[in-house]
C-alpha cells in the first residue's frame, strides 16, 4: 500500500528566524533623493522646528531614559503613517504635532524613508529566538508571547511577530523600544488620547489590560527582550549634531 507523505505542519525555527529579519523590511524601495532628503531634515531640521535627531538620536536609535522611542529600521510606510497621524490630531503629542504638521507630504515620505534605511536598533534575529524562551513565571512575558484567551486577549506576538520584532507594514517593532515609550502608547490608547489604530483594535485591546499589566508587558518587550536582543547598533558612538553620518 502506497502512503502518502505526510506534510510537515508548522514553521522551523531557522524559517521564523530568518523571517524575522524580513520583518523590518518597508514595502517598497525609496530613491536615494528620498533618503537624502530625509537625512538632511532628520539632522538639521526644517524652518522653525528642531531636527528629529533632537529626540530620536543620531543613529535613531531614540532616548528611552526620556520615552522617545528608537526610529531605525522601522518600516517606511508605518513611519509615514505615523507622521500624517501627528499632522491630522489621530495620535497626541505636544512635540511631535507641530513638526508633523509642518512637513508636507513629500517631506514626510523622506523623513520616513531616511529611517528605515538604518541598521535596526536591535538585533531581530536574536529576538525570534527569544520566543520559546520567555520567562514563564512573568506575566508580561505570558500576555505578550501567550495572551489571555480567557478575556478575549491574543498574545502581542501574533501580530507583532516572534519575538516583537514587528511585520511590516503595519505591525511596528516592541522589542527593544523603551519601557516606557510602550507604556505610554498602552495608556494612550486606553484612555483614548490615541486614536490612530485602524478598527480600533489596539484601543479596545489595551482597555482590558489592567495598569499593572502593562507595565508588565512593556517592561517584558522594553527591558527583558530589548536588553537581550541589543545589537551593535546602539553601541555606536552618536554623531554630534551637525556631524556627516
Amino acid at each position: 500500500m502506497n502512503r502518502k507523505r505526510k506534510k510537515p505542519s508548522g514553521i522551523s525555527s531557522l524559517a521564523i528566524v530568518s523571517a524575522g529579519s524580513l520583518f523590518w523590511l518597508s514595502i517598497g524601495i525609496a530613491s536615494a533623493d528620498d533618503v537624502a532628503q530625509g537625512k538632511s531634515i532628520a539632522t538639521k531640521g526644517i524652518t522653525g522646528q528642531a531636527p528629529c535627531m533632537a529626540c530620536h538620536g543620531a543613529n535613531g536609535e531614540g532616548m528611552a531614559a526620556a520615552g522617545f522611542p528608537f526610529l531605525a529600521g522601522l518600516p517606511a510606510a508605518y513611519l509615514e503613517a505615523q507622521l500624517v497621524g501627528f499632522a491630522q490630531g489621530r495620535r497626541k503629542q505636544a512635540v511631535m504635532e507641530p513638526i508633523a504638521m509642518a512637513l508636507n507630504a513629500e517631506q514626510k515620505k523622506a523623513v520616513a524613508a531616511w529611517y528605515a534605511s538604518l541598521p535596526p536598533v536591535i538585533n531581530p534575529g536574536r529576538a525570534v529566538q527569544l520566543q520559546d524562551s520567555y520567562p514563564k513565571g512573568k506575566v508580561g512575558a505570558w500576555l505578550a508571547q501567550r495572551g489571555d484567551w480567557s478575556r478575549a486577549l491574543p498574545a502581542c506576538v501574533q501580530c507583532h511577530g516572534p519575538g516583537g520584532v514587528g511585520v511590516a507594514p503595519t505591525f511596528p517593532a516592541l522589542a527593544g523600544q523603551s519601557a516606557m515609550y510602550i507604556k505610554n502608547q498602552l495608556l494612550a490608547w486606553k484612555t483614548g488620547t490615541r486614536a490612530d489604530d485602524p478598527h480600533d483594535l489596539m484601543a479596545h485591546l489595551a482597555r482590558k489590560l489592567t495598569d499593572e499589566e502593562i507595565d508588565a508587558v512593556s517592561t517584558y518587550f522594553g527591558n527583558d527582550i530589548g536588553a537581550v536582543a541589543v545589537s551593535a547598533t546602539t553601541t555606536q558612538k552618536p554623531a554630534k549634531a551637525g556631524e556627516q553620518q
